[in-house]
């Protein structure tokens, strides 16, 4: 038994899986409006998978705590199970992103559209006027930032592979309902 199953057990999943999920969800807000990184279609798929694994994790967390009942088989384990694939949903869009991103692949139609994600200038006597213009964002097969070589989407699908990882490790262990 390694050291980190003797205090970690499937029951921890949920709250690693807010920890994971949350933490590049916000890094992703942080990246889009505070360096203005404007987001492409499929960056916003990946946000729709990390809002699925917060989702599932704050299900098992009111179940841990008694605030819903449900049968016993909606144990940790299970949960585990579903975070784990929700994790690989969200590594799947990321990878087809990264493909998207080197020209293997080509992306969804959306994705082709470009256009930088701007409004436009601010009418102050027109302040809806705004508001049927189509804003576009960056083209998928343009990533924005890298850091050692791997852009955001990279990033995105190494850190939630190992999130499915943890999920998987923690399952192996005793349950600790």
């Amino acid at each position: 038994m390694t050291h980190a199953s003797k205090y970690l057990t499937a029951k921890h999943a949920p709250w690693l899986a807010l920890l994971i999920s949350g933490g590049l969800l916000v890094g992703a807000w942080i990246f889009q409006y505070g360096f203005d990184y404007p987001p492409c279609t499929m960056c916003y798929w990946q946000r729709h998978a990390h809002k699925v694994v917060l989702g599932v994790a704050a299900i098992a967390i009111a179940l841990q705590w008694g605030w819903t009942s449900f049968p016993k088989i909606f144990g940790p384990k299970l949960f585990g199970l579903l975070l784990a694939l929700a994790f690989l949903g969200s590594a799947y869009i990321a990878f087809w992103h990264v493909l998207v991103e080197f020209k293997i692949l080509e992306g969804p139609q959306l994705c082709a559209v470009t256009g930088g994600g701007e409004l436009g200038a601010f009418d102050p006597n027109d302040p809806l006027g705004g508001l049927d213009k189509e804003i576009k964002g960056p083209a998928c097969s343009e990533p924005l930032w890298h850091f050692l070589g791997l852009s955001m989407a990279a990033w995105n699908g190494i850190i939630s592979v190992v999130g499915a990882g943890v999920m998987l490790f923690l399952m192996k262990g005793k349950a600790n309902v």
